[in-house]
């Protein structure tokens, strides 16, 4: 009955944050559904695309949720589910709910621009290049730490033995290994290989699904039909015709097609692949969520032994290191990510067609993702005994496997609840791990390629290669702002807005002709494949040397920082409006307090310490973990700089109509 209480009242609380909280954050910013969005006023074909929200939403959930809200709650759960519940729920509705929404509001706002841009509009030009250094580290971090896992995923391996299974099934592949665990050779089920060959099935199939419902103008049933079909397709070949291939092949293999999906049409490959994807992923939540139900019902327990404690919070310091600030960096996605705020102002604020859509995509899917990692928490409880779960993630010799940790726990839970083999829970875990891993690598490298664009036009906008006419959207003003004034656009596919006067805003200039050779350099750097090899040659260089164990510590890390820079930026951005920001600025200092400390001990204690002994890799995580801190307090420095100087919010006094009685 533990694990019903432990689901009735996250989900109420869920339930009310979505219904109560953000409700208030969107009246006290201003959302107003009749203003038009960047995603209308372009609609280029490319990039900004009018989409409807269920559309959008999925795409949206698919990039967020990756691999956070399910690898972070079952390292960290080590401390105990207490407190990973507690942190999970809170973070979910007071802080990664209003940093998703904030992001995504303000993003929309400023004419489906990035963080970057926003922070040069009202910080300044060195904040902007200071602000895309560490999103570009943080990027390749999160691309490093995902490839990885999603070739982890791909190859997994299970012992028959430990799915209640006998040699010579018909199930799975087989091939004889040595059980880590217990030093044995023994045959083990290939059951990766059947979630790759869904991969590259769905893969297949996107582009069709795209030219339906965007130019076909399917509606949104016909479509979900048309994905469970293609999903349904993709898992039956997967059992029939498994994929085989070393963890390497894997790595290079996604690595060619998140270069080539990067740099296409944002409908041809990510849209439609996450649209179809998400069925998964849906799916699997509900049956997830139905499993661990009847095992409630059952009066679930863990499997053997002493069940996962709901205090460990001694144990785990002593193991791991403190619990603060260390757990609360590494459940990230499933409490507040700062990556979401990539995914918000790269790709989904320029899909949406209505401000209202900003509320319904941002804070709810952070609150769906929420519930995920809540469900896995109870996975964790149902499906796997202390003893148990300390083999698979934390084995006393070699390193852990926290993706079959996970895979494990819901096999047991989904045959203790519903009586289904621990084969099928585990091979089901798997397809929805693996679901929210490819989609956030192809989500990741496309923000990556938008950030190096960004930074070129920064550096180089001054001539004419980089210049291009300036649109004006005058809808997209906010009314109340006077004398609005027309700025050139800045990144791919840029958009010109009215906006009121900052004091960083750039006038319009005569661009600088090029020729010859520099000409010739300057369209290099405008291509789309070009600045896509880039993200992807960075991701394999940090992603090749080191494991997904090794990265997450400072992903988390920078991850939670920059939740913490981008709440900053908005705070800064609701400031100019004239706004309230207290619901902004609270979750930001907690969130600079506790990753500022962690990517300092993760410098003193491990990253200089094992670059001085030269263990593998530690240098390119050492320069990472500097960039991050060091551009960090540039950017903090400036706008306190300028906030007490002369100060750049030049219209914080003066109320926006919205807020007026």
């Amino acid at each position: 009955m533990t694990i019903l209480l432990i689901l009735l009242v996250a989900g109420v609380a869920l339930l009310l944050g979505g219904t109560l909280y953000a409700p208030l954050i969107a009246r006290l910013m201003g959302e107003q559904k009749s203003r038009t969005t960047p995603a209308v006023a372009v609609n280029d074909g490319r990039d900004y695309v009018p989409t409807k929200t269920p559309v959008v939403f999925a795409h949206h959930f698919a990039s967020i949720a990756g691999a956070g809200p399910i690898i972070g709650p079952v390292l960290a759960i080590f401390y105990g589910w207490g407190p990973a519940l507690l942190w999970i729920l809170l973070g979910g509705i007071f802080l990664g709910g209003v940093h998703d929404f904030v992001a995504t509001y303000v993003t929309m706002r400023e004419g489906g621009k990035n963080l970057t841009v926003i922070a040069r509009r009202y910080i300044g030009p060195a904040a902007f290049v200071m602000m895309l250094v560490i999103l570009v580290a943080i990027l390749v971090l999160v691309c490093a730490a995902f490839l990885d896992l999603s070739a982890t995923a791909l190859t997994s391996k299970v012992a028959l033995s430990d799915l209640n299974m006998e040699p010579g099934q018909k199930l799975f592949r087989e091939r004889s290994i040595v059980n880590p665990r217990t030093g044995v050779s023994e045959p083990y089920a290939l059951i990766g290989g059947i979630a790759s060959m869904s991969v590259i099935v769905i893969t297949a199939f996107s582009p069709l699904m795209g030219f339906l419902y965007l130019k076909k103008k399917w509606p949104v049933w016909r479509c979900s039909i048309l994905a469970l079909a293609i999903c349904a397709v993709s898992i039956t070949i997967g059992l029939k015709w498994p994929v085989s291939v070393s963890p390497l092949t894997w790595k290079l293999m996604i690595s060619g097609y998140v270069l080539l999906a990067a740099g296409m049409p944002v409908w041809f490959f990510l849209q439609s692949r996450d649209f179809i994807n998400v069925h998964i992923l849906y799916a699997g939540m509900v049956f997830l969520l139905v499993a661990l139900v009847a095992a409630g019902l059952r009066g679930g327990a863990a499997v053997a032994g002493a069940a996962i404690p709901m205090n460990h919070w001694s144990e785990g310091t002593r193991a791991l290191g403190p619990g603060w600030p260390m757990m609360f960096i590494t459940i990230a996605c499933g409490a507040v990510s700062g990556f979401h705020s990539l995914c918000a102002g790269g790709t989904t604020c320029k899909q949406l067609s209505n401000e209202r859509a900003a509320r319904k995509v941002g804070y709810w899917a952070m609150l769906l993702e929420s519930f995920l990692a809540v469900c896995v928490v109870c996975c964790l409880i149902v499906g796997l005994s202390l003893g148990t779960y300390k083999s698979y993630c934390y084995p006393a010799a070699g390193s852990g496997n926290a993706v079959l940790t996970f895979a494990m726990a819901v096999g047991h839970t989904v045959n203790l609840g519903l009586g289904l083999p621990v084969a099928a829970g585990a091979l089901g875990a798997m397809l929805l791990l693996e679901g929210f891993l490819v989609t956030t690598l192809d989500t990741a490298v496309r923000l990556t390629r938008y950030m190096i664009e960004e930074g070129w036009v920064m550096f180089f906008g001054q001539y004419d290669v980089f210049s291009r006419p300036a649109q004006t959207a005058g809808a997209l003003a906010d009314e109340s702002d006077p004398a609005p004034q027309r700025i050139e656009p800045a990144g791919a596919g840029g958009l010109a807005i009215r906006e009121p006067p900052v004091r960083y805003a750039k006038s319009a200039t005569v661009a600088i002709p090029t020729r010859g050779v520099q000409r010739a350099i300057l369209r290099f750097l405008q291509l789309y494949w070009v600045n896509s090899g880039i993200a992807v040659g960075l991701m394999l260089l940090l992603g090749l040397t080191n494991g997904y164990s090794v990265v997450w510590k400072i992903f988390g890390s920078a991850n939670q920082l920059l939740a913490a820079l981008a709440l900053w930026v908005g705070t800064i951005w609701l400031m100019s409006k004239g706004r309230q920001y207290w619901f902004a600025i609270i979750p930001a200092v907690f969130m600079f307090a506790t990753s500022m400390t962690m990517l300092v001990r993760l410098l003193v204690k491990q990253y200089i310490p094992g670059w001085q002994a030269g263990q593998t890799g530690m240098a390119a995580l050492l320069i990472a973990d500097v960039i991050v801190l060091s551009m960090t307090v540039g950017i903090l420095a400036l706008t306190l700089k300028n906030w007490l100087g002369k100060g750049t919010l030049t219209t914080v006094a003066r109320p926006s109509k919205e807020m007026r009685p």
